[in-house]
């Protein structure tokens, strides 16, 4: 397996052949304005394609084929001639790279927000959307007809402008899942009925996609292996649509997981590596002879390779894996698997900033969007560089430098790197975060970081450095609220419990419910505690992003965590917490407790916060990254170490 045999196989597409069996899938990267792609767009694709040997297949979009079918204002569009040149312009920079490309075609219907399209959605039925909180209107069959049509152009465009293969959405819960799904169509007329009513938007869509690029343009159709939705289909149904695909001519089926509105967890950390390629088996089980490619969840070569070699599809598409490394193929081929920077699935800084409506960044690779202001270029004049804290912003700062050509010691005064990363592990479906901390620990090694464990910055180890820079990454400390009894015996704080240097009682109260609250619950509710957890605000994990929170939320309340909301610790005594409910003294209740878990967040390390202060620093260069400034999650101190190291 070391060679990737497998992966780096080539493989027919219709007329196209492609130079390995790895797929860089479309994705929403809101890099596009008023439905052009930017700059930024054809940079962040440009150096996954340079990266040779990069996806031997990039699909780009969705591109909107009708603006009431827009998914949000930064979407790109494919609606108009007008849009051709530019695409082209992005063509001509892939193709350069000897990469294939494929435009995805996209239609929200249901999905689309009434807000972002000036009218209200369609779809083929009136059945609200619980993604949306919208209805939406039918559409007429004057309507389906125009739509189908517009399908047929922007596959004509997608041509013109230079792409290699065109692929059709029938995934996630868009359009036309919304006319496969008896769950969404209720119609009566050819549209509706049975599975294979159904499917006649699908087939004639497909049918004008041909029409339009010609039988020797290739097709792809990327499908929900099962919608898990109630009431929507299963993998069985899906097989039988898959079967109807290949008749109707497509040359690939890309097989993704469920519906947006699904309740089953479909690329948040706490889904298992690889968990949907039973989807992909299985549909590859029942067509004859079309390709099939498994999705989601897949971010190393190595288990990529394990997929192909096991024979459970014929391509493995990779999306965040791409985005966390440009370079995550030629790694791989070159045998430096310990480089490859993995997606860990924290979602922070892509589906997250989705659903925020900003471009895509990624909480382990800052660079993303913004690959031509930070090529990492040797720097003019090398210099020593000193980091105090081994946390993620100076692992980050120090691997930048490093690479910058820099000379590097990094200073942590405990005694392991990772800082809150090593702890952000710990509770169950988080253990992610652990790649990351590994990953780190090998680049200090790779890039000959000079690492002091047990260690902190004085006056003495200034003057046997003598740095040209100082990096201040020195973390956080945990909030010490002010409650009464805060220092009684039975109360201890979250990152020790996290730590593991202390231990609880059987019955335990956590004042705090954000992250580290909730997720310090569920570590120990895996363990056989009684957990409750206490928010003082209306809104319980409001410091989740959103793509993470209802997956986090519902994993604790499946592990026994209870999470009460308005509830004010005002004392601790003995055994209870006393709550204020709505923070009303008339509302005063009490909580049994053997033990008491302080979760009300974190703030900069005021001792070493007054570092500066404390030394003559005479004309060297000092600054101050991530926790130590303000305490706020791991994409923004990894940014700024990268920054911070960027800038030297």
């Amino acid at each position: 397996m070391a060679d990737f045999e497998n992966i780096f196989k080539p493989i027919q597409i219709g007329s196209m052949q492609l130079e390995n069996r790895i797929i860089m899938p479309a994705m929403h990267i809101g890099m596009s304005s008023e439905g052009y792609i930017t700059d930024n767009f054809m940079d962040f694709y440009e150096e996954r394609a340079a990266s040779r040997p990069g996806p031997g297949l990039i699909v780009t979009g969705g591109f909107y084929i009708d603006k009431r079918g827009m998914g949000a204002p930064n979407f790109a569009s494919i609606d108009n001639d007008k849009y051709v040149p530019r695409l082209k312009e992005f063509n001509e920079r892939i193709h350069r790279c000897n990469t294939r490309t494929a435009a995805q075609l996209f239609h929200a219907g249901r999905y689309a927000f009434s807000f972002v399209i000036g009218e209200q959605p369609v779809s083929a039925s009136d059945i609200p959307s619980r993604y949306t909180r919208e209805k939406p209107r039918p559409l007429s069959i004057q309507e389906i007809e125009e739509i189908i049509r517009m399908y047929g152009d922007a596959a004509g465009r997608v041509r013109e402008a230079g792409f290699d293969a065109v692929e059709l959405i029938c995934s996630a819960g868009y359009l036309v899942s919304q006319f496969l799904s008896p769950l969404t169509n209720k119609r009566v007329d050819r549209y509706g009925g049975d599975i294979f009513g159904r499917m006649t938007f699908l087939k004639e869509v497909i049918a004008a996609i041909r029409q339009s690029t010609g039988d020797d343009f290739p097709l792809i159709c990327r499908v929900s292996g099962s919608d898990f939705v109630e009431g929507s289909h299963t993998l069985e149904e899906v097989k039988t649509v898959a079967v109807e695909i290949e008749r109707s001519g497509a040359d690939l089926i890309s097989v993704t997981g469920g519906w947006h509105e699904t309740k089953v967890p479909q690329i948040t950390m706490n889904v298992p590596r690889g968990a949907f390629v039973y989807l992909a088996e299985g549909i590859r089980a029942e067509t004859e002879g079309i390709p099939v490619a498994c999705c989601n969840r897949i971010n190393d070569p190595v288990l990529a390779e394990r997929i192909l070699a096991e024979n459970r599809a014929d391509l493995v598409a990779m999306g965040r894996g791409f985005i966390a490394d440009p370079e995550m193929l030629a790694k791989a081929k070159q045998g430096k698997l310990r480089e490859i920077r993995k997606c860990i699935a924290c979602n922070q800084g892509c589906f997250d900033y989705v659903f925020m409506v900003k471009p895509i960044t990624c909480t382990v690779n800052p660079r993303v969007g913004r690959e031509s202001e930070t090529p990492l270029v040797k720097a003019d004049k090398p210099k020593k560089v000193l980091i105090a804290g081994g946390g993620p912003a100076g692992l980050e700062a120090a691997w930048t430098a490093s690479k910058r050509g820099h000379e590097v010691t990094l200073c942590e005064k405990t005694h392991r790197l990772g800082g809150q990363c090593v702890l952000a592990a710990v509770p169950p479906g988080r253990e992610e975060f652990a790649e990351l901390v590994k990953y780190f620990e090998d680049q200090m090694e790779i890039e000959n970081v000079r690492v002091l464990l047990d260690t902190t910055i004085d006056a003495g180890l200034m003057d046997e450095l003598d740095p040209d820079v100082v990096i201040l990454a020195t973390g956080a400390t945990q909030i010490k609220p002010d409650i009464k009894g805060i220092d009684a015996s039975s109360v201890v704080y979250a990152w020790d419990v996290l730590e593991g240097v202390v231990e609880t009682g059987e019955t335990v109260v956590i004042a705090g419910g954000g992250a580290v609250g909730i997720e310090t619950g569920m570590y120990l509710a895996e363990k056989g505690k009684n957990v409750t957890v206490l928010e003082m605000q209306a809104r319980i994990g409001a410091d989740i992003g959103l793509s993470s929170r209802w997956t986090i939320l519902q994993d604790a309340a499946n592990l026994g965590v209870e999470m009460l909301r308005n509830r004010k610790v005002v004392e601790i005594t003995g055994g209870a917490v006393i709550t204020l409910k709505g923070g009303e003294e008339k509302q005063r209740e009490e909580c049994p407790a053997d033990t008491v878990v302080i979760a009300v967040g974190a703030k900069p390390d005021d001792e070493s916060a007054a570092l500066p202060q404390k030394m003559d620093y005479d004309d060297k260069e000092v600054m101050s990254i991530g926790d130590c400034v303000e305490a706020r999650k791991a994409i923004e101190a990894i940014r700024e170490g990268f920054d911070a190291g960027y800038r030297i």
